[in-house]
């Protein structure tokens, strides 16, 4: 259990590691501190009062041991106070880090509603002193000869203790809350997963801390056991070890959901915002060319060697099959010619072909795709809802826009096969530290059976002598090289949005408040969407 404790304490430090990253790893770190802390105290807590050998689900706990007795030796009221201040700080802590994860910057309510909070926690570190808990044990005892007075005063400190346990709870309830809360309001699928793995995270811990150290024999929330026996245990020396031994595998599930969110959903900003894995595609694929194009030249000119060479010997001959086989020759020396010189430019290409990382904003982003696409998009209602704020994401510039193209082509491609009036909302904002392209068009939406092949390469719904079925697969591996997200929602016969994910330059925005303007007076109609797919 030693090292559960332990273990907690060396994620915690990982966690306060990532300082530049926000405050939110600054709180998390302070969060898992406090619960290895608290186990810590939990565990000398037992060694002190019990004589006990604990076997865990996980590992063997035997005693006594050097780790066991790490607070065994420190005197009593001092180790009161570490458990005390452990259990504050988790408190503290936890209600930071919701505050931090759900909001970007404080606004005076919330550093007023902290600031309560934190008298709160200072009035119940006070009243659980052990210094004040003496007091208390003076004050019962001076009323032993008044049983009615005596029943009174225990029944005040009992109901201290219940509604200090009440309040605390009321607290990382709300801490929970505010981190559910997130999850509920967040539309981007990958928010939500983080969300949903941070709440899962921080609620396990919540459940074991309120079950380890704060109820039962072994609870800090002991005014009414101090103040009778001036021991800090009731139902000495009973001890039920149950979700201590669960706790190993509460802290890896916990622990699990933690990891996913960081390293599958950007969690704490993990990611380095760039496209390295994009340029090392794109340098792969130059080699390879360069490597292709050697073989494709010799093999070309050889054939341009064989032509010269049939065409010398048939110019002494002069019926007219030999001048029909003259002019094929020359034909296939000019075909040569020409893919020596594609193969020329592809190889030049293939030299300068990189990625320029750069700052972009999104909505310059969407503007160059719409004008690249105008020839395309006459007579198609276009209504745009953009936030005030602009946004910036970390990526190539011309690669994003193809990606933007292409998804605006499929959108059209999709409206002209129906007759109706065409119709595209795009919608660019931001939600937390996501930013969002969403284009919906009301063309005949994707089938069910169709939805989950989307983006494979070479599958296509449309004419296969003008389409190859690579562009939605070209942009999911441009986007997914940009460490961002391709989601598909569908309504077969309605239409189709597709969203582009990215993170934004920012570590954190507030969930978007809904402040559009509209550059374009459009009819409005957008579809339903029923099925999703997410890259």
């Amino acid at each position: 259990m030693t090292l559960i404790a332990i273990f907690f304490l060396v994620f915690a430090l990982l966690m306060l590691a990532r300082v530049p990253r926000g405050y939110q790893a600054v709180w998390l770190g302070l969060t898992l501190f406090s619960f290895g802390c608290c186990i810590l105290g939990l565990i000398s807590y037992i060694t002190r009062f019990g004589n006990y050998q604990l076997e865990g689900l996980v590992l063997t706990l035997e005693q006594p041991s050097w780790a066991w007795r790490l607070l065994t030796n420190i005197p009593l009221n001092i180790f009161i106070r570490f458990r005390l201040w452990s259990a504050a700080l988790f408190v503290v802590a936890m209600i930071g880090f919701a505050f931090s994860y759900s909001t970007k910057k404080w606004r005076k309510l919330d550093y007023g509603f902290f600031s309560f909070i934190l008298l709160l926690i200072a009035g119940l570190l006070w009243f659980y002193d052990p210094d004040h808990l003496f007091m208390l044990f003076k004050t019962g005892s001076a009323l032993l000869g008044n049983t009615a007075a005596r029943e009174r005063w225990e029944g005040l400190v009992l109901l201290s203790d219940r509604i200090a346990l009440l309040l605390i709870i009321a607290f990382l309830i709300l801490a929970l809350g505010k981190i559910i809360l997130v999850w509920r309001k967040t539309s981007i699928l990958q928010k939500k997963a983080q969300a949903l793995g941070v709440a899962v995270g921080t609620g396990i811990l919540c459940i074991f801390f309120s079950v380890l150290f704060l109820s039962g024999p072994v609870g800090i929330l002991n005014a009414h056991t101090m103040a009778n026996t001036l021991l800090p245990v009731a139902n000495y020396p009973i001890f039920d070890t149950t979700y201590l031994q669960a706790l190993p595998y509460a802290g890896l599930i916990a622990f699990g959901a933690v990891m996913l969110s960081i390293f599958r959903y950007g969690f704490l900003g993990t990611w380095r915002v760039g496209t390295r894995e994009l340029d090392r595609q794109i340098n792969m694929a130059n080699q390879a060319v360069r490597l292709s194009l050697h073989t494709f030249k010799n093999r070309f000119l050889a054939i341009e060697m064989a032509m010269k060479m049939a065409a010398k010997d048939l110019e002494p001959l002069g019926n007219d099959e030999v001048i029909k086989a003259r002019s094929q020759v020359e034909w296939v020396q000019n075909v040569c010619v020409e893919a020596l010189t594609q193969l020329n430019i592809l190889h030049i290409h293939s030299n300068q072909l990189q990625v320029n990382i750069r700052l972009l904003a999104w909505n310059d982003l969407w503007q160059e795709a719409k004008h690249r696409c105008a020839g395309r998009l006459e007579g198609i209602i276009i209504r745009e809802q953009c936030t005030t704020d602009e946004k910036y994401v970390m990526g190539d510039r011309e690669y994003l826009i193809a990606v933007l193209e292409n998804l605006l082509q499929n959108a059209v491609d999709a409206m002209m096969e129906r007759d109706i009036t065409p119709y595209i909302l795009v919608e660019i904002g931001c939600e937390y530290e996501w930013g969002y392209i969403r284009i919906t068009d009301n063309g005949l939406g994707i089938s069910k059976e169709n939805l989950p092949k989307v983006l494979s390469p070479f599958f296509t719904t449309k004419a296969t002598k003008k389409n190859w079925g690579l562009g939605l697969a070209f942009c999911h591996r441009v986007i997914n090289a940009h460490r961002g997200f391709l989601n598909i929602w569908t309504s077969p016969g309605n239409g189709t949005t597709v969203e582009v994910v990215m993170r934004c330059r920012e570590k954190l925005d507030t969930y978007p408040k809904h402040r559009w303007k509209n550059r374009f007076l459009l009819r409005k109609h957008p579809p339903t969407h029923q099925c999703n797919y997410g890259g």
